[in-house]
């Protein structure tokens, strides 16, 4: 069994302490002081390589690394390889609180739906077989959804909407479960998830349409990166037991939750509490899961449960019309004039495509910490350490 590791934890290796406003703040949570670069193809093969030493079967774990290399090229640091694996995957394999080798089938099933038990095996994976199933479906049915209980984290929510879009298909998908974190609107105590929601619309020219979003701010990644070293957060993004706003986290207890999106009734938080406890219908209640909280505590985050959409665009009309008009739309968007102290404006989907061009190119920077975690897991594993030196 892998002891769990404190995520971060070598102060500079990650991103330098800084003061500042929304904007500086997530720019400096993004910086990595003298990384090892790498291309994606060898990181996929050295993550999936870590995975299939703790258990995984062959092909599962190759599926498994590319959604967080993905992560990782489209700039979501946060949910690539030095976050995700440290934190979630490895310990959840090892310790036997993820299933290596799970047994994903269908349970129940329409033309148009399903409902996929994952039991207990990588989100990861299961997250793969649920979106391609809803395809699959929808291709016959014009819109079909697939439910999955009884997973675990899936990292990034926005992989598997994009999932749909080589098919001229929308996606759609959520996620519940796992550590309560948001603290709904009125009450004392975390009682949901981070419970993402993301949605993916293919365009033409123009980079899709992906919004890849928490129901709290920010994503709980950011608030522990933050709190490890010393960053200044804003108000909103994580709070105390006795309610306050924490914004020097390093110097403060930990949090004790988040708040919903919104904070306050003032800015609606009900919008937010809500998106939580719809995600938490549609990826639970659904198809048979508790949702989180209503699972007892668990130091290893809970249970994960998911949900999934396509929706074939020409079962609506023309496909290459739909994706015209969105072109159309995203470039009128980003050619409005700009507001003071804003060099341009972006929609959701836009920063990730321009990211994702620059690391093919350039590769992915990993920090420090995660090349000493690399390395040391490699070591235990008996996996070779093929990233370099």
């Amino acid at each position: 069994m892998v002891k769990r590791l404190t995520l971060f934890r070598e102060r500079g290796s990650y991103c330098t302490p800084k003061k500042g406003n929304v904007n500086l703040v997530l720019k400096r949570l993004k910086e990595i002081e003298n990384p090892t670069v790498v291309a994606a193809e060898p990181l996929t093969e050295f993550v999936g390589s870590l995975m299939r030493a703790a258990g995984m079967r062959e092909g599962e774990s190759r599926e498994a690394a590319e959604v967080l290399v993905d992560a990782d090229l489209n700039g979501i640091d946060t949910h690539g390889v030095g976050y995700n694996l440290e934190l979630h995957y490895l310990p959840g394999l090892m310790s036997g609180f993820m299933n290596p080798q799970p047994d994903t089938r269908i349970t129940h099933e329409t033309p148009g739906t399903a409902t996929v038990d994952a039991d207990k095996g990588i989100g990861l994976v299961a997250g793969r077989f649920a979106m391609n199933l809803a395809i699959e479906k929808a291709r016959q049915t014009g819109i079909a959804s697939v439910a999955v209980p009884n997973s675990s984290h899936y990292g990034a929510a926005g992989y598997y909407a994009r999932m749909a879009l080589p098919h001229d298909m929308i996606g759609l998908t959520m996620s519940s479960g796992g550590a309560r974190v948001i603290v709904p609107m009125g009450a004392r105590d975390p009682w949901m998830g981070t419970n993402p929601i993301a949605m993916a619309a293919p365009a033409n020219e123009e980079p899709p349409f992906v919004i890849d979003m928490a129901t709290t701010v920010v994503s709980f990644g950011k608030v522990a990166i933050a709190r490890t070293f010393g960053i200044e957060i804003p108000v909103g993004w994580a709070v105390s037991k006795s309610g306050e706003p924490i914004t020097d986290p390093a110097n403060s207890p930990p949090p004790h939750g988040q708040p919903p999106l919104g904070e306050t009734h003032e800015h609606g938080a009900q919008k937010g509490t809500g998106l939580g406890m719809m995600t938490d219908i549609l990826c639970a209640i659904l198809p048979g899961e508790p949702v989180s909280g209503l699972l007892p505590d668990n130091p290893k985050g809970g249970r994960f449960c998911h949900y999934f959409q396509a929706i074939r665009v020409d079962a609506f009309r023309p496909a290459e019309e739909f994706k015209a008009n969105m072109d159309e739309m995203l470039w009128a968007l980003k050619n409005e004039p700009t507001a003071d102290g804003y060099a341009r404006v972006m929609y959701p989907g836009q920063p990730e495509a321009e990211a994702y061009v620059d690391r093919i190119e350039s590769g992915i920077p990993l920090a420090q910490h995660t090349v000493a975690y690399f390395k040391q897991m490699a070591a235990e594993l008996g996996v070779p350490y093929t990233l370099g030196d």
